[in-house]
């Protein structure tokens, strides 16, 4: 039966819709790097995830200048106090040499509006850095044998206002119980984005001024890859 006209365009604007669909690189599922069994982990929020369709994301970096396969496990939106999408569920015991990591700073953007935010940090990371829900996870992952490099964020460009510019004073203290954590805890390396995402350097962050460009997520996969080399002696 010969279908009418109309009816047959229809069908194949939707055939091509569903192919354009499927042909995309979809967020939020693991994906690996390189040959062999993957012995880096990367989880966590959109930081670790963006450019990834380029091939191009941290885990990419850090892959092609350690020679190690990495899994990227990084979820857009993912957060660490629970609801949605959580980043603990994203790690996969294995035997991992690294585990790779960053997150909270949703916790804050969302949980409390960036406004007063000390129960969310307190929720996160004690001002010592040894209780909540940070240093737990991370215990746990050091426990399964991996060593855990956790990143400090990077701060708004100064040059105009995004969502995350009224975050500063609680990423900055963030960053700092982070740090805490990472000198009262074994085998965890704190690793400071902001030494290298220059705020009044555009061309380090994406076109919405917020996650990494291109050279942004190089420059922290560098980061994280030298870190990665200097304490595993390749």
């Amino acid at each position: 039966m010969l279908l009418p006209r109309r009816m047959t365009r229809l069908i194949a604007l939707v055939l091509t819709a569903l192919a354009l669909l499927l042909s995309c690189d979809s967020g939020g599922e693991s994906r690996l790097i390189g040959e062999g069994d993957p012995t880096v982990l990367v989880i966590g929020d959109s930081i670790m995830e963006w450019n990834r369709s380029d091939d191009a994301s941290v885990a990419d970096v850090i892959a092609a200048l350690t020679m190690r396969a990495v899994q990227n496990n990084a979820v857009s939106g993912s957060l660490l106090s629970g609801g949605g999408e959580d980043i603990r569920d994203q790690y996969e015991p294995g035997p991992w040499e690294w585990v790779v990591m960053d997150g909270g700073a949703n916790d804050l953007g969302e949980t409390c509006g960036c406004g007063p935010c000390e129960a969310v940090l307190n929720d996160l990371a004690s001002p010592d850095g040894t209780r909540g829900t940070y240093p737990d996870f991370v215990r746990r992952l050091v426990s399964d044998g991996a060593g855990v490099l956790v990143m400090g964020y990077y701060m708004a460009p100064t040059s105009a206002e995004t969502e995350f510019t009224a975050c500063a004073d609680d990423l900055e203290e963030l960053n700092r119980r982070l740090q805490a954590m990472a000198s009262a805890t074994d085998r965890v390396t704190f690793a400071p984005a902001a030494t290298v995402i220059d705020p009044d350097n555009r061309e380090h962050y994406d076109e919405d001024l917020v996650h990494p460009s291109i050279e942004g997520s190089r420059l922290i996969g560098e980061l994280f890859a030298n870190i990665i080399t200097a304490n595993t002696g390749d």
